[in-house]
């Protein structure tokens, strides 16, 4: 599975601008469609489509991103899917951005945010585009070919700041405001971390990191929460989520083993039959024959 943001960082496929620690940009072109591909990012990010079309699940929910729209997207575990239009390019630019650097930005202008005893547990996030920040999108492309002194990247900072500026002002993006006032508050719960993210294939050590705490502290308030190890926990959750797919959807079991976090259909399957007595086939059959 892809850790986006590390993916990105490390390839050279794809032109980037490395801002400064707290932010990048990547230019994205694709020429083929992409179905359903797993990934997660340990950073929150906009997504900024200029050709083709990209839909991204999460929570159940599907959310289609067409030229000249805009999604932010928070840390966490997706499914995507893109396409170009007539068989041409998808392209699309991302801004990967470090929680402590928008949280600095939010305390710098909490005067313009929501009031604090609210917060977004939104996901994902459409943004309202204005014509100033399509210009923005579309201005940051000439960087890409254009060498990145300090003083430039002083400069993209500044638009960056801009940037957030323009989304906040816009009454429809009070959801991203909402989010931005969420990091002046508390860590996001274990459970909200777990449910949002369990079908994902990780170690121990990631799951720390998207509930931003150190691996022993995930531990701790873990068990505190969950009054068991986190190991267990989300074997017999992924589990869960298999028995409901198989009962609630026509998705073959391959394609299950995958969605609820198993490497592969034997571990799976092994795993299923001796929790169930059944193996997923014959679940799924038990369960379709009750169905009448």
């Amino acid at each position: 599975m892809h850790q986006l943001d590390q993916f990105f960082k490390s390839s050279r496929d794809f032109p980037k601008i490395e801002v400064e620690k707290g932010f990048r940009f990547i230019e994205y072109r694709s020429y083929e469609r992409m179905n359903r591909i797993r990934t997660w990012s340990s950073q929150h990010f906009i997504v900024f489509v200029l050709q083709g079309e990209k839909v991204i699940e999460t929570g159940g929910a599907k959310f289609p991103v067409t030229a000249d729209k805009a999604l932010f997207l928070r840390k966490g575990s997706y499914l995507m899917s893109e396409k170009p239009i007539d068989q041409g390019v998808f392209q699309s630019v991302l801004f990967f951005l470090d929680e402590p650097f928008l949280e600095q930005f939010a305390r710098r202008h909490a005067d313009l945010l929501p009031s604090p005893n609210r917060a977004s547990q939104a996901q994902a996030i459409r943004l309202h585009i204005t014509e100033p920040v399509s210009q923005f999108y579309h201005a940051v492309l000439p960087y890409f070919n254009t060498p990145l002194n300090e003083a430039r990247r002083r400069g993209l900072t500044l638009k960056l700041e801009e940037l957030l500026l323009n989304l906040i002002a816009e009454p429809e993006n009070a959801s991203f405001a909402l989010f931005l006032n969420g990091l002046l508050q508390s860590k996001p719960t274990i459970a909200s971390v777990m449910e949002q993210n369990f079908m994902l294939n990780l170690p121990l050590s990631a799951f720390a990191q998207l509930a931003q705490r150190s691996l022993s502290a995930f531990k701790r308030d873990f068990k505190e929460a969950y009054a068991q190890p986190p190991g267990r926990w989300l074997h017999e959750r992924r589990l869960e989520h298999g028995a409901h797919l198989l009962e609630h959807t026509g998705l073959p079991v391959t394609q299950i083993t995958f969605e609820c976090g198993f490497q592969d259909l034997s571990h799976f399957s092994a795993a299923f039959k001796k929790a169930h007595r059944l193996s997923p086939s014959d679940y799924r059959k038990r369960a379709a024959a009750h169905s009448f």
